[in-house]
């Protein structure tokens, strides 16, 4: 069994059940800086479906940003300035070195800060048995429901082939895993044989932990929305987009569970993140569940305020 192509992975591997019980332990993101305000949002979205504890890791300017917003049965690991600055030295200046793709992508990842997913993932895993990783700017709108059986549930790109080769199959932002020896390995091949930062080299974890597939259901972020901006109606483009609201926010009428979107995107990201920002706002409006409800107003509330004050997605940033 040796899948090369996004199609023969997707062809491979089975697709995780949603059905459950759920025998999800933990879920644990990584916020550092201004930006990591946004996983005040996970962490919001994550409560309001699930009592499961949150492993976070931070730094100090990280934990200043979320204050309060810091949730009931968090376990946070700040980490020194001195061990990110650690990190940062691993990596020269111009990523291009490294990996050659990032030369066009501008300051959108920063590997020193991805290396931190490993970290979290690992004492998450061995605390409680197993995690969802979950990048901070991850909104859960329905709960995990699904009973995991394997010990490496993935969540495909679907998008070119050219794409995947480039990028990787997977996200790299939504990761489940109850193996404990699974953050080291992905930690190594991170760094040592990668095409793309910490995601091009998912391609080859079957090789060794059996894998699963999240469902289209989770995860739906930029890669699946259209990124030429959408001048029709609302509707018009929660239907380009296969989504839909009333009852429940669904995808091509399954429940959705979770959106994968900045809010507040860098300059980088802001046209090409127009359609999603505004499916997921009018998916949340439309909806009658009250979750999604209480969801919008923290968003209109709390979030979006707090976001302005810190100038999140701005090039500038302001001490807090």
């Amino acid at each position: 069994m040796n899948p090369k192509t996004q199609a023969e992975h997707l062809e491979t591997f089975p697709e995780q059940e949603e059905s459950g019980p759920s025998n999800l332990k933990s879920f644990c993101t990584v916020a550092t800086g201004i930006h990591g305000y946004e996983a005040s949002l996970l962490m919001k979205s994550i409560r309001l479906q699930s009592d499961k504890k949150i492993y976070l890791i931070t730094d100090e300017l990280g934990e200043r940003c979320l204050g309060e917003e810091i949730p009931d049965n968090v376990d946070i690991t700040v980490i020194s300035d001195g061990l990110l600055k650690k990190r940062r030295e691993e990596f020269p200046e111009d990523l291009a070195t490294i990996w050659p793709d990032c030369a066009n992508l501008g300051n959108l990842w920063n590997p020193s800060e991805v290396s931190l997913k490993m970290d979290i993932m690992s004492k998450a895993i061995n605390d409680c048995g197993n995690t969802l990783f979950l990048d901070a700017d991850v909104i859960l709108v329905n709960p995990i429901e699904c009973k995991f059986t394997a010990p490496l549930v993935l969540s495909p790109h679907k998008v070119t082939e050219e794409a995947c080769a480039a990028y990787g199959v997977y996200n790299g932002g939504y990761v489940f895993s109850s193996d404990a020896t699974f953050p080291d390995y992905w930690s190594k091949v991170f760094r040592e044989d990668s095409v793309f930062v910490e995601q091009e080299c998912m391609t080859r974890f079957h090789k060794e932990y059996e894998t699963a597939l999240f469902s289209d259901s989770h995860n739906y972020g930029l890669w699946k929305s259209s990124r030429l901006i959408s001048s029709g109606s609302e509707e018009e483009l929660l239907s380009e987009l296969g989504l839909s609201s009333g009852d429940d926010i669904r995808i091509e009428g399954d429940q959705l569970i979770s959106f994968h979107a900045h809010l507040r995107p860098k300059p980088d990201q802001r046209l090409i993140s127009y359609n999603l920002v505004r499916a997921f706002y009018e998916c949340l409006k439309q909806s009658t569940k009250e979750k999604h409800k209480q969801l919008l107003d923290y968003i209109c509330s709390v979030f979006i305020p707090n976001a302005f004050r810190l100038k999140l997605g701005e090039a500038n940033t302001v001490t807090v």
